[in-house]
Formats: C-alpha cells, sequence, structure tokens
C-alpha cells in the first residue's frame, strides 16, 4: 500500500455530505455531524477553491454541485445500504475503513454490537481525533493511524484489537483514484489477510479516451490537481473484476448507468452521474 493523506480531498467529501443532508428532503442518508466536523474548513475550502478556479462564489456553488456531490454522495448511499444488508447476517461485525478522512458513520450508527476502525495517514487522523474530542462525540471507532510506506496494515490493526475471527465489512472510498492499478490490486490482497468473511466496497474510475470521457470528470481531475492532489490513472473495469475474481472474491459490480438509477435519481438540483464511475463489491466467505 501506499500514503493517502486525503487532506483536501477529505474536507471536501464532508461539505458534500452536509450540503446533501441539509439540503435533500428526504435524504437517503442522513449526515447531520459533518456539518460540525468540517465547521473550520468551509471558508478555508471556499477561498481556496474560488482561488484556484477565479471565480465568483454563485458560480462556484453551481460548479460544485455539479462536480463533486455526485461521488461522494452515491458512494455513501451505495455504502450505508450494503453495511444495514451485512449487519443483518452479521450483527456482531468489524467495520475496517481505510482512508477514513472525516467520515462519520461511526458516531451516527445505532449498531452498539459493531466495533468499528478507522484508518488513515497519522497526519490527518489527528485532526479528526481533536475534531471528535471537540465535539464531544465519545470513542466509537478506534483511530489505527498507519504510514503506509513503512508500515504494515495487518500488524497495527491487530494492535489496535482488530479480531481476525470477526465477519468484516471494509469500506475504501474515494481512495483508489489516487493509486495505480497494481498499488490497488496489492492492498487488495493486504484487506484478504485480515478475516475469512469479508466484503469489500470501493469506488473506481474507468481509463477512457478523450473523445468519450465525462468532461466534468476532466475538470474534477484538474481541480485535484491544483489543490495538491493529483489523481492516478484510472483502471479498465473488465481488468479490476478480473483481476479480483483472480483473488477469490466474489464480484458485484455496479456500473454507471445503475449508480444513476440506484443512488443518483432523484436527489438534490438533479444530480447527474459520471460515465465513468464504478463501484465494487467484493465478497469472500
Amino acid at each position: 500500500m501506499t500514503a493517502y493523506q486525503g487532506s483536501v480531498t477529505a474536507r471536501i467529501c464532508a461539505w458534500a455530505r452536509a450540503y446533501y443532508s441539509k439540503s435533500e428532503n428526504h435524504p437517503s442518508f442522513n449526515d447531520y455531524l459533518a456539518e460540525k466536523i468540517i465547521e473550520d474548513d468551509r471558508r478555508l475550502l471556499l477561498n481556496l477553491i474560488l482561488k484556484k478556479r477565479r471565480q465568483q462564489q454563485g458560480v462556484f456553488k453551481k460548479q460544485v454541485i455539479d462536480l463533486i456531490l455526485p461521488i461522494p454522495v452515491s458512494r455513501s448511499i451505495f455504502a450505508e445500504r450494503e453495511f444495514l444488508e451485512f449487519k443483518k447476517i452479521n450483527p456482531n461485525a468489524q467495520y475496517l475503513i481505510l482512508g477514513a478522512g472525516l467520515d462519520t458513520f461511526a458516531w451516527r450508527s445505532d449498531s452498539e454490537k459493531v466495533s468499528f476502525f478507522e484508518v488513515d495517514h497519522p497526519f490527518f487522523q489527528t485532526i479528526k481525533k481533536q475534531r471528535i474530542n471537540t465535539l464531544k462525540l465519545g470513542n466509537r471507532a478506534v483511530f489505527v493511524p498507519v504510514d503506509f510506506k513503512t508500515d504494515s496494515l495487518e500488524q497495527k490493526l491487530l494492535e489496535a484489537g482488530f479480531d481476525k475471527s470477526r465477519p468484516t465489512f471494509v469500506t475504501i472510498m474515494g481512495v483508489s483514484y489516487y493509486l495505480n492499478f497494481e498499488t490497488f490490486l496489492s492492498t487488495m490482497r493486504d484487506i484478504l489477510k485480515l478475516s475469512d468473511r469479508l466484503t469489500v466496497l470501493f469506488d473506481f474510475y474507468e481509463e477512457k479516451n478523450i473523445s468519450d470521457a465525462d468532461s466534468r470528470f476532466e475538470e474534477l481531475r484538474n481541480l485535484t490537481s491544483l489543490l495538491g492532489e493529483p489523481m492516478s490513472d484510472g483502471y479498465k473495469a473488465n481488468n479490476v473484476i478480473s483481476a479480483l475474481e483472480g483473488l477469490g472474491f466474489e464480484v458485484e459490480h455496479k456500473t454507471p448507468q445503475e449508480i444513476k438509477e440506484k443512488f443518483i435519481t432523484g436527489h438534490i438540483q438533479n444530480l447527474k452521474g459520471y460515465s465513468n464511475i464504478h463501484f465494487i463489491k467484493a465478497s469472500k466467505n
């Protein structure tokens, strides 16, 4: 695995979840804590992005809805729905979030028997812990700081109390965008060592020719690059599926069209899904 700090993009995704939760009349998930956890970031983010894009605030608001909301909103709906189904069968599950950023699900969940583990870069995790403490939200998750350049994920989790005998639900949302394909497969191999009963969710963007790529996604890539977090190259969907099956996973693939129909249609501002974003559910039983 490689280093992933997720600093600016983690804040942007938390802002998107907060905006959705407040703006949607009947939200599929309600991240009521997101607004509180990014309170100190909102002006910083706005000023930073406006400066980078040299735009007026009204233009920014429209474009941030078009560019940013569809991905974190749809994948949050996907992850929370899938976990509820997983928990029905495995009420004593462990929930492991890799690249947790400013995710708040552990503090919004009513799953008392579930153990939550959040893995992230030590620097960014320190910031999150300070905010959790300031908000007096309690110890709902075990923070596991991991520097992937030097640390073993398995060893760090075991030292933190992770139990390999328990069924485990894993999310790696938003991380693949910054990893090359071989590094991501190495990550999946590491995850395979963690439990005999696993469900892993992740999203990725598909490598496409310029002629048929979603132009908005190119704008999004340019924005993250300007903010100091350039994306890696995308993956080929067929390569992802065949590689995971080769590792022994049972794979469920959500295409861009399915994502639009199941997780985006009917939500605020007529959100438009991206034509090259895919979701994967990989299971090992």
